[in-house]
């Protein structure tokens, strides 16, 4: 207890970094730099169907959590559908393309916050995922691991080849917004090309509390377990 007092005292949070400037829009990240640092990174992109939402809610949690243990956190904010002219396919590439500057971002100042720019792993929830998995999968960024939160690769399952960086995926087996069956899909081409997969399927629809049980423990600690076996 004494411990985890410490931790929460000492834990230093930099917010509204300027990772990017695009079209005279500056994008911005929270950093957390952990009490005692276990080396590995990790970047968090929230959801929001690309119309809303925020760096600082649950993905803010997420990096919370993870900081208190040892992980050096990233939780960026990325172009929406108002900052972005044309149809959801071109939003998601500037997210995209944002996801990727923010990488390249935290390669160079991983350090500082204790992380190691080699052991760089990206996540998000629900849009903030499909971004991560875009990013990772499609793009090829150099990440040790990807945390899908019901989301989904909405480009080809194909990119998703073999050596490409392990996933986690959680999802609901009501999700009505992004059905259960294209989880399930990454899942089976992620089988298929020998790169390692942990699906995690609780009973609700799209979103769920991570501090949510399932197998007994709470998602927070899967993704916990899953970055530190994934990225070593």
């Amino acid at each position: 207890m004494i411990a985890l007092l410490s931790a929460l005292i000492i834990q230093h949070v930099d917010n509204d970094i300027v990772y990017a400037t695009v079209d005279s829009k500056p994008l911005k990240l929270d950093a957390y730099k952990p009490p005692i640092p276990n080396g590995k990174v990790f970047i968090a992109l929230h959801g929001g169907d690309f119309t809303n939402g925020s760096k600082g809610g649950e993905t803010g949690e997420l990096c919370r959590y993870l900081s208190k243990r040892g992980f050096t956190c990233f939780d960026i904010n990325y172009r929406l559908r108002k900052d972005v002219p044309g149809d959801i396919n071109k939003v998601l590439m500037a997210a995209t393309n944002d996801a990727m500057d923010a990488f390249s971002w935290v390669e160079k100042n991983a350090k500082r916050y204790g992380g190691d720019e080699y052991h760089i792993s990206i996540g998000g929830i629900s849009a903030g995922a499909v971004i991560a998995m875009t990013a990772a999968y499609s793009k090829g960024i150099k990440v040790r691991c990807v945390v899908d939160l019901w989301g989904a690769l909405f480009g080809q399952r194909t990119d998703i080849k073999r050596g490409s960086p392990p996933l986690l995926i959680v999802h609901g087996l009501n999700d009505d917004k992004i059905s259960i069956s294209t989880a399930r899909a990454m899942e089976n081409r992620a089988m298929e090309v020998k790169v390692p997969v942990r699906f995690l399927m609780h009973s609700g629809k799209h979103g769920i509390d991570l501090n949510k049980s399932i197998n007994k423990m709470t998602i927070l600690e899967h993704i916990d377990t899953f970055l530190r076996e994934s990225s070593k």
